[in-house]
This record gives C-alpha cells, structure tokens and sequence, in this order.
C-alpha cells in the first residue's frame, strides 16, 4: 500500500492526464420541454425559461412522460438545482429531497442512502434496497459514486416506493435514475470553474456537436481536488477531502425510424474521509495493551469533553493509520430503438467495471495501527434488456420486457485486528468470488377508461442466482500460525413475482390523483465475514396514495404522497466484534410516512421551493437482534437507523434586474433534520445517536441576459453547525464523519 503522499502524487498525475485528453464539464440549465419528444431533452437543448414543473419531461416508466403525468412520487434534480444549492454530489443534496437521507463519506469507497426508512448495505457483495441506473443501466456497485461529482448530467430522477415492475432490479424502496446530458445539433461548448476555503478547486467543461451523417457527439468531463477540511496531528496531513477525475462521451444517430445513443465513461477518485471512533475506549492494564475483554467494552460510553472540543470545534482528528481509498470504474451502454409504426423494440445493453482499493481505519484511533483494513475488491458487470412497447398516445399502451445480469466480483479484505478487542496480534484474510445471475420478465401497461380514469398494472418475475467460493485465513502474527477455513457454501438461489396496480384520477391536464398498492424484492446473499447461511431476500408491500398538480395558471405547483411500507426480512448492516461486518434479516418493519413538495413563483423573477417529510419507521418484530456487544436483544419497538422522523428544505431565489443588459440572482436555502440514530440497538445511548441539525446555504449569480457567463459567489454550512452525516459499526464501536464546516468559494462558467 503506498502512502499518502504518494497515492495523492499518483491521483494528480492521472488526472492531468485526464484534463489534458478530455474537455470536461457542466452547469446547464433545467431540462424541460414544452410537449414531450420520443428521447428526452437535454439540459443543453431547452429554453432558460421553460422550467416549471408542467415542462420536465421523466423516464421512470420507460417512457418519455410529462413529470406531471406520471402516478409515482419523483423528485428530479437538474444543472439548476444542483448550482441553486451548491451541490454537486449526493451528500450535498442532503434535505433537498424528501424521504431520502443522503450519507456523507464513509470509508471504503461507499455510501449510504436511505429511501422512506430503508438504508443501503454498503458492503461489497451485497445487493442495495435503492437501485442506482446510470443511462438505462443498473449498476450493482452503484454506492460507490455517492461521493462523486454529478458531471455533465442532464438530469437526475430519484423515484420513491418500490419500483418491482418496470426498474425492477432489487428496489425495494426506490430507485436513482441518472441520466447523461445528450449531445445538441449544433455547435457547443462551456467551461467552469470555482475555488472555495477550504481549499477546494473544482474545473469542469463540455463540447457538443453534430459529427455528419446524423451522428452527434458530446464529450464532457471534470477535476476535482479538495484538501479536506479536518487536521490529523498524527499523521500531519489534512483529511476530509478527495481527489477526482471523470470523462464521458455520449454519441446519437438518428436515421428514420432507427435510433441509436452510446455512452462512455470512466472516473478516478480517491477519497480520505475524515471519520472517527464516536465512543470512549477504555484500555486493558495487561501488557497485552487489548482493549478490554468484550462485554465490558465501552460502545455507549461519550467522548471525553477534551476529544470532542477537538473534533467539532476545532477541526483536528488524531487518527492512526487513517483511511485513503481509491475508486475506478467506469463503462459503457448502448440504447438502440426501432419503430415500426405504433410499436417500438428497444434494447440496452451495458458493462461496467469498478474496483475500490485502499486502506481503512475501522479502530478510529491514534495510539497505534491497532483496527485497520486494507480492501481490494473488484466486479464486472454485464446486463442486457430487450423490451416492445407500445408507441404515442393511445387508450391503451402497454410495455413488454426481458431482463438479463450477470456480475463476477473478487475481493480481498485483510483485518488486521492487533490487540483491539482480542489479546494477540491477528489479521484475517477474507478472499473470494461471487458470481451473481438474475433473470427477469416483465409486463405493464395503462388502460385509459375515460379521459379522466386510467388503470395502471405490471408484473416481474425475477430469478436470482449467487454462488460463493472463499477462504478465511487467520494468522496469529505473534507466532505466525495460520488457519484456513473454506467457505464455499451451495449455490443459492431465490424467485420472484412483483406487482404494481394504480388507479389515476386526473380532472384536468395539470391535476392529478392516484393511489396504488406494489411490491418489490431484494434478493438474498452471502456473508463474506462469517460462515453462516444466506441471509433472506427481503420483500416490502406498499400501499401509497397522492396527487399533483399546478395551480394558479403554474404559479404553484405541488406533490403530495402517503405511503405505508411493510417489509419482512429487511437487510441491515451489523459489526462484528473482531472486525469486519454481515447483513442480518429484521422480522418484520412498518414504515409510514407524508412528503409534501411545492414549487412557487408569486411574482416575476421570484421562486420559491421546499418540501417537508413525516417518516414512522419502526420494527414491528425484531426479536433475533444482537446489540453492539454482539449480545442477544429484542429490538421490536425501535427506530430504524438513519431515519428522521421530520426533515424539511426550503429555497428561495429572486431576480434582479440591472440595466437592460445584466441579471442579478440571490438565492438561499436552508434545510433541517430531525434526530438520528446509528443503528437499530442501542438507541439510548448518546454515541449512537445525534441530535437534530441544520445548515444554511446562500448564492449570489451575475450574469448577462443572454447566459454567455456567469459568475457566482456561494456559501454552505453559513452557521458552522456540526452534523453527524455518516455513521458505521467497527469492532462494535460506532465510527462517525462529519459534515464540512463553512465553505465560501467563487465560480464562473462560460458558454460558447
């Protein structure tokens, strides 16, 4: 493993090398269209002034449809949002969409994302209740892009509830569709760029164009370089930040009724979280220097009043070795589409590959390299999806659909666990390849009864087929003894049906009320730490209620859902004492929750947007659950982790004239939530929770009428509040991050 310096020298050459092979970029505006086209728009191709909510056009149908014609709760995040609130990843856009709890950094290349209760796995080899697709494609590693730059992207879907017919691939809460910025039929290009404090340096640029021959071309990409904003004393360097590169090329061929869009990408990044042990460790008086034997181990113990005045309030994180992890992955898709005249075949093909390697401090302390992990873990993936469907307007549209992916994974995870929670020096190597197979058919279709009633139903039926072949290899590095443990359980495998059924109300064409019952399927898996059974596939059943609509001539616009989610067998992350973590199955979770979003304009150049979510998220029945000690606990009753009940965001932007030729922009957001806990034991105890927190969030925009430049002066976390964002369990502690402290920058961005 090489050093710091080294991998961060490693990390800045490459991504030279990538600015200098690339253009990069983005910063458009919001994707919107006045009637919906057979391919969506992208943000490049729209009028500034076509963006209420009546104009996006979305996909999660598998089909272009009018945001406002579509019976599902979606939040979509474009160019705009992301600069109105400086964000420019999924940890940034914390509060800006309701029901869903976007985690900081933590550790290991991956993120969590909770969707209406239910929170990802992070684990290499596990399967993740939201489904991440990029450009059509489902990506089984998708957490590990939850701390890069959203570049060049035309828009972002984020779709709530269970998606078990059509996005069917393991969404048992929802689903995240990233879409690439399409190229345009003409010549185009921009540039931007912004620097902040604490020393963070963002460029990015794009071109676009036709090629001839109906072929266009657009070729994108961006540098990002953040110092980090936490101070390690120990090892002398600053922690908190990351290094990243990325480049993508999308190519479109339109030829009568055929039509063809390739995309291309590939990211570096390499990330050194600043996250830490959020409990007292007490020390054993043994020469052995162990922490002391476990049940008396000190998990729900508070740091000491000196470490977290170092920590929250002054920015330093004493951490040996500390962790620096580097991410690569990238891939390619292919969408092509024939129409025959009422009837479109369509397929979309993908192969992905990612690979995390880097070094983990999983004991959160300075006094020695005691818990640490070093993580070499790689997949390729591959999917294909062929489907005929029915094409334009008609009383009745329906989709037909079969769905095929394939993954290969290899990891290598070496524990070094050297007198933490065991009295000997030890490291356990856990090395192996998971061979994943699913199948999937599908149906779903609209009857439109009157031209106010429709009825809307779909079936999948999913095979899922895994396969472990592994070894756990413990050595004993004080006398260099080892035992190997085969681990290569029988192949697994799990069925099956999903459904979805709507009925839709619509009044008139900008209003609009449905209510649906559905159900989604994540499948089941192996533990790579510990010989044990599969765990089981976990199923939710969701009854959700709600309407849409523009008022007021589109002056307001708003979205209203309830829901009811009732799971069985939910997966959850748990730690292992000695190192490392598993999935275990929850009995049964209820999960009741109202989301509420509004966009309004009450004048000229005034917008005003926000959202509120209510989420009861608890366990009806969790009698099997082990605490943090690794004890035996009924956990029936508590709340589900990273849950909060209450959380909400608003926004406000006004426009300012200045002459006849300048346009001055204000805008501020501020967004709160409501108390969290860490995990689903040990609720009462302070290192397993955090109290409710805010930030507040400004921006100030000069730019001309007509949008050739821009430059911009913003501002987050104004207050300088301290939020827990992120939050794991190692050797039965809970290790926390931070979100950033104020950050103040500039940017400017200019279009050709």
């Amino acid at each position: 493993m090489m050093g710091f310096t080294g991998l961060r020298r490693r990390g800045a050459l490459r991504a030279c090398c990538a600015i200098a092979a690339l253009s990069v970029g983005c910063g458009a505006v919001q994707a919107s269209a006045q009637d919906v086209p057979a391919n969506p728009p992208s943000a490049d191709q729209t009028a500034p002034d076509q963006d209420t909510t009546n104009d996006i056009v979305v996909t999660a149908q598998k089909r272009a449809e009018r945001l406002q014609d579509v019976p599902i709760a979606i939040t979509v995040i474009t160019p705009a949002v992301l600069d109105s609130t400086n964000a420019r990843n999924f940890a940034e856009l914390q509060g800006a969409v309701p029901g869903v709890y976007f985690a900081g950094n933590s550790g290991g290349g991956r993120t969590y994302i909770t969707l209406r209760g239910a929170t990802g796995l992070a684990l290499n080899t596990g399967d993740e209740p939201v489904a991440i697709y990029m450009d059509d494609i489902y990506l089984a590693r998708g957490v590990t892009i939850g701390m890069s730059d959203l570049v060049d992207i035309g828009s972002v879907e984020i779709v709530r509830g269970p998606q078990g017919t059509l996005q069917g691939r393991n969404a048992t809460a929802g689903a995240i569709l990233l879409r690439s910025a399409d190229p345009t039929s003409d010549f185009r290009a921009k540039v931007s760029a912004s620097v902040a404090w604490p020393e963070e340096f963002r460029a990015q640029a794009s071109i676009s164009g036709p090629l001839g021959g109906g072929f266009e071309a657009r070729l994108s990409g961006g540098y990002t370089t953040e110092k980090g904003w936490a101070y390690n004393p120990y090892t002398k360097a600053h922690i908190g930040g990351s290094e990243s590169a990325q480049g993508r090329l999308v190519v479109t061929k339109e030829a009568g009724a055929f039509s063809a869009r390739i995309v291309a990408d590939y990211a570096w990044t390499e990330n050194f979280p600043a996250i830490f042990r959020y409990a007292k460790t007490n020390f054993s008086p043994l020469p052995t220097g162990a922490l002391v034997p476990a049940g008396t181990a000190t998990p729900n113990t508070p740091l000491d009043p000196a470490t977290r005045d170092a920590i929250f309030n002054h920015n330093r994180i004493s951490l040996n070795p500390g962790t620096d992890t580097v991410v690569k992955g990238g891939g390619i898709s292919a969408k092509f589409e024939y129409a025959f005249g009422g009837v479109d075949l369509i397929s979309v093909s993908g192969y992905r590959k990612a690979h995390v390697d880097g070094i983990n401090d999983s004991d959160g302390l300075d006094v020695a390299r005691m818990g640490y992990n070093h993580n070499d873990d790689r997949s390729n993936q591959f999917s294909q999806e062929i489907r005929l469907q029915s094409s334009g307007k008609s009383r009745f549209s329906w989709i037909l659909g079969a769905y095929l992916f394939d993954e290969n994974q290899n990891y290598v995870d070496d524990i070094y666990n050297l007198r933490l929670s065991l009295p000997t020096n030890t490291v356990t190597r856990y090395a192996g390849k998971q061979y994943t197979r699913s199948y999937a058919a599908f149906a779903d279709a609209t009857f439109n009864i009157t031209d106010q009633f429709s009825v809307i139903g779909g079936i999948r039926y999913t095979e899922d087929t895994k396969r472990l072949v592994s070894t756990i290899r413990a050595t004993n590095l004080d006398t260099n003894v080892s035992t190997v443990t085969p681990y290569s359980p029988p192949q697994a495998k799990w069925t099956d049906t999903s459904y979805r059924a709507k009925l839709v109300y619509k009044p008139s064409r900008d209003l609009m009320f449905f209510a649906g019952y559905g159900k989604g399927f994540r499948a089941g898996g192996y533990n790579p730490f510990a010989v044990q059974v599969p765990y089981a596939p976990e199923t939710n059943k969701s009854f959700e209620i709600g309407s849409k609509g523009e008022l007021l001539d589109g002056a307001l616009s708003f979205s209203l859902a309830a829901y009811r989610n009732k799971y069985s067998n939910l997966q959850l992350r748990a730690g292992v004492p000695t190192g490392g973590a598993i999935i275990t199955n929850a009995a049964e979770a209820l999960i009741k929750g109202v989301e509420l979003e509004m966009t309004a304009r009450p004048a000229d150049g005034t917008r005003l947007t926000g959202n509120v979510a209510y989420t009861d998220a608890k366990f009806t029945s969790f009698p099997t659950a082990r605490n943090t000690l690794d004890q035996p606990v009924d956990a029936s009753g508590n709340t589900l982790p990273r849950t909060p009940k209450w959380q909400f965001f608003v926004s406000a932007e006004q426009d300012f004239a200045i002459g006849s030729s300048f346009l001055l922009t204000a805008e501020a957001n501020y967004r709160w939530r409501d108390r969290i806990y860490f995990f689903f034991t040990d609720q009462n105890s302070q290192p397993w929770q955090d109290p409710p927190g805010d930030e507040l969030g400004a921006r100030l925009t000069l730019k001309p009428i007509d949008e050739r430049w821009s430059f911009s002066v913003f501002g987050t976390n104004l207050t300088n509040s301290r939020i827990i964002n992120t939050a794991a369990v190692t050797f039965s502690y809970p290790q926390v991050g931070l979100n950033k402290p104020r950050v103040i920058g500039v940017s400017t961005g200019f279009k050709f």
